[in-house]
């Protein structure tokens, strides 16, 4: 119906989820399973094997991370193994071991931040402690800090204070190539509880870390050390236990609504593992191009990564429109869909185009000098629009007004 430079590649952002969780759907289907397995054998050890499974901890499970693993104790025992006389040994080898994106790094962006956290295989809590802070009854307390999970896993050095007025900014840092986490700053007397999330090193050894600490506490007891090691099986005979298992439906939700990076990153290398068998960022991005030339038929993506953290993954409006296209043509099309935020009513969207009454359905996009938004807007005749506003590097005002106000036409 419209369209102003819409060949033109530019910088995408989080629009890039959409391609990655794009083409996750359509190869794999949203019925896909990640299974993470426990297994053991006669050498006294207790192998958890990882899946790829970015949603193992709190999200799906009323902010309980270690719900999984006490379920887990629970299913060990009456399999008769209370005890472990060997190691806990943790495999992550569906991925490769590079945690943070070379482009992420190079960015300098900060390691201890939700958005960056590192990818794994074997994947916890989005590898971020949970901090539910708030401040002391009258000036002088020490501000209350409680660690969700509690572990040994992370220290925290409170170095923070309640004060009756003006208080002086409140964060946490995390000392480079540690998991010691520094509380600064004031806060007021009386503050409600806040929650940060602070991203952790190492997520297989901080998975494992919780998982024997969880099953230390439910009475499983493993003696002996944590081992991180490769090899996706146990060759010799052995017991194995599903620890747990959710869908790719699942994990796209948060991908998509939220933006949360990790699951995107981990989704692409699970693309890369899945039909080139090596779960790397690069094999993950030869399936997802392949997807797009083939299946989708457009040739003007670039693609750095699989969130759109990194800056140089670029496409033109087009050929995120014709991406939008197919998508909604396609069997599973619907889930797709569904996976986006909606205006006015869910995830990064939820403040935006309120009086769309819902029926905006869209994905933003924004990092330094870019902002984006693409997706599907419904009128109230029932006519289904697809568009995609990518701006880069303006010079005055904010290009969401304009997203926004192109959206509420649309769904007028």
């Amino acid at each position: 119906m419209y369209d102003r430079d819409a060949k033109k590649v530019l910088r995408l952002a989080s629009n890039t989820k959409l391609i990655t969780t794009a083409c996750a759907i359509a190869k794999l289907g949203p019925g896909y399973r990640f299974r993470t397995t426990l297994a053991w054998d006669d050498s006294g050890d207790l192998h958890v094997f990882g899946a790829g499974d970015p949603l193992i901890g709190g999200r799906l499970y009323g902010d309980d991370p270690t719900k999984v693993f006490r379920d887990a104790a629970a299913r060990l025992k009456e399999a008769g193994q209370a005890s472990f006389p060997g190691r806990l040994v943790l495999h992550p080898g569906i991925f490769d071991d590079v945690a943070l994106h070379p482009a992420w790094v190079e960015a300098r962006y900060d390691q201890d931040s939700w958005w960056c956290a590192p990818v794994g295989g074997l994947s916890f809590n989005d590898n971020c402690v949970d901090l539910i802070y708030e401040g002391g009854a009258g000036a002088g307390d020490a501000v209350k800090i409680t660690p969700r999970p509690e572990t040994r896993y992370v220290s925290i050095d409170n170095r923070a204070a309640t004060v009756q007025v003006r208080p002086k900014d409140f964060g946490f840092v995390r000392k480079d190539g540690t998991n010691r986490i520094i509380a600064n700053g004031e806060l007021a007397a009386g503050t409600k509880p806040r929650i940060a999330w602070v991203a952790i090193q190492d997520p297989a050894r901080y998975f494992g870390t919780v998982l024997r600490e969880t099953l230390a506490r439910e009475g499983v007891l493993v003696a002996g050390d944590l081992a991180v090691e490769p090899g996706l099986k146990l060759e010799t005979k052995h017991t194995e236990l599903l620890l747990v298992e959710h869908t790719l439906e699942e994990a796209v939700k948060p991908c998509n609504t939220v933006s949360q990076n990790l699951y995107a990153e981990m989704i692409l290398k699970l693309l890369g593992f899945r039909f080139r068998g090596v779960g790397s960022t690069a094999a993950g991005i030869e399936v997802v191009q392949e997807f797009l030339r083939n299946d989708v038929g457009v040739t003007d993506v670039e693609l750095v990564d699989g969130s759109g953290l990194a800056r140089d993954n670029k496409a033109s409006a087009e050929s995120m429109v014709t991406l939008l296209r197919y998508m909604r043509k396609h069997r599973h099309g619907k889930a797709f869909m569904d996976s986006l935020a909606v205006a006015g009513a869910s995830g990064t969207l939820k403040e935006r185009m309120e009086p769309t009454a819902g029926r905006v359905h869209a994905k933003t996009g924004s990092i330094s000098g870019v902002s984006c938004l693409t997706g599907f807007a419904e009128s109230p005749a029932g006519e289904l629009f697809i568009f995609s506003v990518l701006a880069n590097d303006w010079r005055r005002g904010s290009p969401r007004e304009l997203q926004d106000a192109i959206g509420e036409l649309l769904a007028r």
